[in-house]
């Protein structure tokens, strides 16, 4: 049998001393000890310094010094291999403060034989190796941990959180300090989702996939997928939660988008569809009236009539024009102007419903902003729809409308919030499907045109509101993709 091979550094000023533990040493007959002796505080740390051996044997007797400071010494170098203090006499105080520092043992040398420091050598280094596997394997799953591109939490008993990684500090834009403070329902949009969320978890121990919306601490919401367990200890009591957190705010435009195109088309469709069968029909309308006027020129009593007839098949023509526009994607004109300007002349057109309203207007301008290829007379027409709706949506008198715009690297932003009655949230999804409008008379194809608009110039649009608050339409235009219209 082959055996063990151990470098071992004997650190004692007394050479009685190392030549009986080396003698001990050389009576185990399992091991073979490469045995290296030092007697200076100086020298020992030095060789501490190295970290080459698997164990140190350290007297406590060191001249002016002792062992506990080389002890301590060798913990701050972080010395990787275990330290077995050695002492003339039993200190019980010596002995713990020797155990509390961190080393591996405490022999007593009156007392030590072949066999005993046989085993404490030997337990120290496998619960040193054991101990060394563990933190390597902790370092493995804190590095996973740290360095996950998705966020992942733990909370407590009351959901309250103990830790999170740097991708979770970035998801909510709270910092760890911060989330420490906070329970994982306070981030939740819609209370009752997280209800649901704790009922599944209850029920199951653990959920999957589970989509809700999140508050970043900005106030903007975020699109989240959660998957997580409940901690349980070795009796099956619950200790915690831990979970992951995808952000899925990337996969829902895209879906959203999917829907608004297919929407579009379907728009589109029903549009084509009803000016083909209505206006043939319009046509010989207004034919057949051109020739029933020629023919009864003495009669003004029926030119009345006719004159209504007149108005309102021409105002059939312009509605089905209005369907077919809507539908139909934008064809810009683009010129180098600034949302600010575009914005400005959006007022000036809608003076006159701002006055007779009373409503009060505040610009929130960042001076200077880049200027952008826009088609100015378009974007005018889709901020004025929103800008009348929300003219239409505040009290006269008390009404407040205040038009912001500000910009970082990518992108320039456009907020347009009043203080009106507001929308109900079932409402909210359905503001620019075409034809579907809360106005008495309206054909609901202002915020569809809007929309159509917005994302011709690759920009996107979305609306927060609260019922009796008011309502904030902010539109996104990315600096990169508006300028890529200009090459196209």
């Amino acid at each position: 049998m082959q055996k063990e091979q151990i470098s071992l550094l004997l650190v004692d000023d007394d050479e009685d001393d190392y030549i009986l533990v080396r003698d001990l040493l050389h009576e185990i007959q399992t091991t073979d000890f490469s045995i290296h002796w030092v007697d200076q505080f100086e020298e020992a740390l030095s060789e501490l310094q190295k970290d080459d051996y698997d164990v140190y044997l350290i007297d406590y007797r060191l001249g002016e010094n002792n062992g506990l400071e080389l002890l301590k010494k060798g913990i701050e170098l972080g010395v990787h291999s275990p330290i077995i203090m050695l002492t003339g006499k039993g200190f019980p105080e010596i002995d713990y403060q020797a155990m509390q520092m961190g080393a591996a043992d405490y022999l007593v040398k009156d007392g030590i034989n072949a066999m005993v420091i046989e085993r404490s050598i030997r337990y120290a280094i496998n619960n040193t190796r054991t101990m060394n596997k563990l933190y390597e394997e902790e370092q493995k799953y804190r590095t996973l941990f740290e360095q996950s591109v998705n966020a992942i939490y733990i909370t407590n008993q009351e959901d309250l959180f103990m830790n999170a990684n740097w991708a979770m500090t970035k998801l909510v834009g709270y910092e760890l300090h911060e989330l420490h403070q906070l329970s994982l329902r306070e981030l939740f949009a819609k209370p009752e989702e997280y209800t649901r969320l704790y009922q599944l978890l209850t029920r199951d121990g653990l959920i999957k996939d589970f989509e809700t919306s999140l508050k970043h601490k900005n106030k903007k919401l975020i699109a989240g997928s959660i998957s997580a367990t409940r901690l349980v200890d070795s009796d099956q009591n619950l200790i915690g939660y831990q979970g992951i957190i995808a952000d899925v705010s990337e996969k829902k435009k895209v879906q959203q988008e999917l829907i608004r195109l297919e929407k579009m088309m379907m728009a589109a469709n029903i549009a084509r569809s009803i000016a083909h069968e209505v206006r043939n029909p319009l046509t010989n309308i207004n034919l057949s009236l051109e020739q029933f006027a020629s023919e009864i020129t003495d009669r003004d009593d029926l030119e009345v009539y006719l004159d209504i007839i007149r108005r309102n098949t021409k105002r059939i023509n312009e509605l089905i024009t209005a369907m077919l526009n809507s539908s139909k994607p934008s064809q810009l004109s683009l010129q180098e102007c600034s949302l600010n300007d575009v914005l400005d002349k959006t007022l000036s057109l809608a003076a006159d419903r701002i006055k007779l309203r009373e409503v009060g207007i505040e610009r929130q301008y960042t001076a200077k902003l880049t200027k952008l290829p826009l088609d100015q007379d378009k974007l005018v027409m889709a901020f004025l729809n929103i800008v009348n709706n929300a003219i239409e949506a505040v009290e006269r008198g008390a009404g407040e409308i205040v038009l912001d715009t500000s910009e970082d690297e990518e992108y320039e932003y456009v907020a347009i919030k009043d203080n009106g009655h507001g929308i109900e949230p079932d409402e909210i999804d359905k503001l620019f499907d075409a034809f579907h409008t809360g106005k008495r008379g309206g054909m609901g194809l202002g915020l569809t045109s809007t929309q159509n608009i917005v994302n011709s110039h690759k920009a996107r649009i979305s609306v927060e509101s609260k019922p009796g608050e008011g309502t904030c339409f902010k539109i996104i235009f990315p600096k990169k993709a508006v300028a890529s219209l200009v090459r196209k």
